[in-house]
């Protein structure tokens, strides 16, 4: 993703370059997306309203039971430390804010539009925990630099959504790029723009700016794998983007990033924001809560001692 980043910085003008580098008619003319719950689309469409109703909103998601669920059950747990539960939906939207509800209803409705779908390449519970292992990294990053952890969470849990789509779409041209013996093979982002003249990345963020993510968040999705862009911006707003390009490193069964791993290593050793080792330790142990039972694909703690290792013999 080669888009500029404006000098005057601006989300939404940012996110509107983004999506206008997409060349759509490349796009294929059919593709099933996962659907995203109903109760979620629109309250991210009333809440984007400078003039928002805090009443309305709280109806929307009273309709959906699931969601109302997830919202108290997330209000009241020990991120907020409430002394007091709370018992009202109007009353959670309050408490954590606009910004904060949608950012967790989006998760939710993420989540169950995911699990919901049927692919044929991925195995779709390692891919959940592989997203969640992303989020939960990239929010561990955003917290030791005093960033924005929600975002980074949100960036890191939504960044390859449209992976299983296309995975399905072009199902014999991605089993073409995991032929490919591990650590020979190109960034996957770059084989896609090759093969088809987009990334996921790309037509990720086309596709979430129908749905009316935020403009930051859309920005997350386009730039997750532009860790230099990150490196290199002048901004300190865009730097945000930073723990999310962090995670887009870590390894996941489609291989995106065959040498990702390493140049975290790197990249981390340059850092004096954050330990490695700690937050890796820090997201296992998150994750092995969050897990709900499923095997966890890797180990972060584990894997960054065996990289290590074989880092060290090779410099030998």
């Amino acid at each position: 993703m080669s888009t500029a980043v404006p000098a005057q910085f601006d989300w939404k003008a940012l996110s509107v370059i983004s999506i206008a580098s997409v060349k759509a008619d490349l796009l294929p003319a059919s593709i099933e997306l996962p659907a995203l719950p109903h109760a979620v689309t629109e309250f991210v469409q009333k809440a984007a309203d400078p003039g928002f109703d805090i009443d309305v909103l709280s109806a929307i998601v009273e309709k959906d039971a699931a969601l109302t669920v997830e919202l108290l059950k997330h209000v009241n747990s020990a991120l907020y430390a409430m002394r007091n539960p709370i018992r009202s939906v109007r009353d959670a939207i309050v408490h954590i804010g606009i910004n904060a509800a949608r950012l967790h209803l989006l998760a939710v409705g993420m989540k169950a539009a995911s699990r919901a779908m049927q692919t044929k390449l991925l195995n779709q519970r390692n891919f959940w925990n592989e997203s969640l292992q992303k989020a939960l990294f990239a929010r561990e990053i955003a917290k030791r630099m005093k960033l924005d952890p929600g975002l980074a969470f949100l960036g890191g849990l939504l960044q390859d959504y449209l992976l299983p789509v296309l995975t399905n779409t072009y199902d014999k041209h991605y089993m073409q790029f995991l032929e490919v013996p591990l650590g020979q093979g190109k960034e996957l982002t770059v084989w896609e723009r090759e093969t088809f003249g987009f990334d996921h990345a790309s037509a990720g963020t086309l596709f979430a700016a129908q749905w009316h993510f935020p403009p930051d968040l859309l920005c997350a999705i386009s730039f997750h794998h532009s860790l230099e862009a990150t490196l290199q911006g002048t901004h300190p707003e865009f730097f945000k983007m930073f723990p999310i390009a962090l995670a887009a490193l870590l390894p996941d069964q489609l291989h995106q990033s065959p040498t990702g791993f390493q140049a975290l290593i790197k990249v981390a050793k340059h850092c004096r924001a954050f330990d490695l080792k700690d937050v890796c330790k820090t997201v296992d142990a998150e994750q092995m809560k969050m897990a709900e039972g499923y095997e966890i694909p890797n180990h972060l703690t584990q894997l960054l001692i065996h990289t290590q290792r074989t880092m060290q013999l090779s410099e030998i």
